[in-house]
């Protein structure tokens, strides 16, 4: 079972996913916090425990930044995956940090 040790918001950002030799771009996220996300995505479906790279676009159009975070998947419905970061560096932290208190 997933255990969460941040309160998630609904907060929709644009997000590639990387899994295996596989990449999905453009998908959203439905919730995020410090710690994972839910995004939005039927075109791949990974297993529970699944190592997954998720890159976060921040920013305004034209002028975003990319972050790459690690993580594994926590969970997977139909309507998409709940993914639980595996670390932050700090530049990646603050940047969501900044996103989950505006």
């Amino acid at each position: 079972m997933e255990k969460r040790w941040a309160a998630r918001r609904p907060v929709h950002v644009s997000v590639d996913l990387r899994y295996k030799d596989i990449e999905v771009v453009n998908c959203q996220t439905r919730d995020i916090s410090l710690n994972g996300a839910f995004v939005e995505v039927q075109q791949l479906q990974p297993s529970v425990n699944a190592p997954i790279d998720l890159v976060f676009r921040l920013g305004e159009p034209g002028r975003c930044t990319k972050y790459k975070v690690p993580g594994k998947v926590a969970r997977a419905t139909g309507e998409g995956i709940g993914v639980m970061f595996e670390e932050l560096d700090i530049s990646s932290f603050r940047s969501l940090r900044e996103v989950l208190q505006s």
